[in-house]
This record gives C-alpha cells, structure tokens and sequence, in this order.
C-alpha cells in the first residue's frame, strides 16, 4: 500500500512540475507530500485498530440465522425452509432446501422459535440426519409461539433440519416470526 502512495506521489510531482513549470512546485509538492504521508499514517492506524476488532472471521466459524417468510401448511414430515437468510458464516445453511449441513466435527447448538396461525396447533421435531434431537409445540389460541433447542455433536455432513412432525394432519406455520438458528461451539 504504501509503495502505491510513493507512485501517487511521483506522478503528482509531475503533474505540479508541468503545470506550474518550477514555479513554488517544491513547496506545493512538500505540501501534498505531508498530507499523503498522514493519510498514510491514518490508514495504519486503521488497518491496526480493525487487525484487533474487525478482522475477517476465519475459516473455521459457522453460524446461521434464517426467517421464515410466508405462511407455510405443512404436510406430515415436510421440511420447513427458512428462506430469508440473515447470518450464514460458513455458508453451511441452505435456503432452498432448509438443511444445515456441518462443515466440520465438532459441538453445533441449535434454536428454532416459531409462531402458529390459524387458531390450530403446530407441532415441529428438529432432526439430525434421520434422529430427532428435538421437539417444539405451539398450543391453539391466537398467536401461541413454541420453540425447540439442541446441542449435538456433529460430524462433518451431517444435516440438521427442520421439520412437521410425522403423522400430523396440516398445520401452517406463520412466516415473518419463525426462526432457525446454529453454530458451532
């Protein structure tokens, strides 16, 4: 970076040198000098300060958040797919088929709130490959929420999704105010 400011630096010395042919050029170039050489110094600061709070997040990371956005009726055993992705560090989280899939070994928590309508029951179960690893319920009424959590250990490919719980007859889920969530430890 800062061989590029050196070569900003020449040409802008050629510019001045040619537009004013020598005239107060050195004090103009000293000028534009100490202003790129504190810009410089403000981007090493910069670069520094987010080396230690912003840096990128590294490859070994996976964390996703999803919403639901329209209003599903679910068929017995009918994966829900969270189709509005907010966070998918990782890109382990697949929008169009609602699968988690672990990019690595390792301990993965997972969340789902989700909100009925209708006035009828939602009943959701969270699988691990085919293994239920958890269960959610929302009761009749208007506006009843149910939620699920889990935390597993996963080997790399294994899925986790989230589904209608076989043998339920329809149930439709509310889109805007159901989530999916995970991440590895």
């Amino acid at each position: 970076m800062k061989y590029i400011f050196i070569s900003m630096l020449f040409i802008t010395c050629i510019i001045f040198a040619s537009v004013y042919a020598g005239e107060d050029c050195s004090r103009k170039i000293g000028k534009a000098k100490a202003a790129l050489l504190e810009a410089i110094d403000t981007l090493q600061r910069t670069n520094r300060l987010l080396g230690e709070t912003g840096s990128a997040i590294p490859s070994n990371k996976v964390a996703f958040h999803a919403r639901l956005t329209p209003d599903v009726t679910l068929g017995s055993a009918q994966t829900v797919i969270f189709d509005h992705v907010i966070t998918n560090i990782g890109k382990a989280y697949n929008l169009h088929t609602g699968h988690f899939t672990a990019p690595f070994n390792g301990i993965y928590v997972f969340a789902c709130t989700f909100l009925q309508t209708g006035g009828t029951t939602v009943n959701l179960q969270m699988v691990n490959n085919s293994s239920e690893i958890s269960r959610g319920h929302a009761a009749s009424g208007a506006g009843v929420a149910g939620s699920m959590n889990a935390v597993i250990y996963m080997k790399k490919g294994d899925v986790v999704k989230v589904r209608h719980y076989p043998g339920y007859g329809s149930q439709t889920i509310n889109g805007n105010w159901s989530y999916f969530t995970g991440y590895l430890l």
